[in-house]
């Protein structure tokens, strides 16, 4: 089912020590700020590419529709919203939601063979917690980039 290639990248991601939190992200970045778009964003440039192999937009179309399932949509972004204090922040997976973890690289799969690139960044300090659930967090950056 899977490709060897893909479980490989998903058992080096998970041998990382625990408390590391991971973010999947594309080339482009978000309009006005200078984090990457999230792969949820990057959605529609795949469905939208002359590149686009019917096997990975039925992929995309299966994973998203599990993601939709089996995911919370964050309820916060920003500690003070847009025009606010802070800045908005980025959803990083926890440690703990392997299975999130493991589809995500399934989708990564799906969205590069679409001509979409994807980086897996990992960090231990996602900066200020804004939101969570037992699967995710939302936290707004510090000084540094993702």
């Amino acid at each position: 089912m899977l490709a060897p290639a893909m479980d490989t990248a998903y058992d080096e991601a998970m041998s990382k020590p625990d408390r590391v939190y991971v973010r999947f992200v594309c080339f482009r970045l978000v309009d006005g700020q200078r984090q990457r778009l999230g792969l949820f964003q990057a959605l529609d440039e795949a469905r939208d590419s002359d590149l686009a192999p019917d096997w990975a937009l039925r992929l995309i179309g299966e994973l998203y529709g599990w993601f939709k399932d089996n995911l919370a949509v964050p309820g916060q972004f920003s500690r003070g919203g847009w025009k606010g204090r802070g800045q908005p922040g980025l959803s990083w997976f926890k440690p703990a939601a392997t299975e999130h973890i493991k589809q995500m690289h399934h989708l990564k799969l799906a969205l590069e063979e679409c001509g979409v690139h994807v980086d897996v960044l990992t960090t231990r300090d996602p900066g200020h917690i804004i939101w969570q659930d037992v699967n995710q967090l939302v936290a707004e950056p510090g000084p540094r980039k993702f």
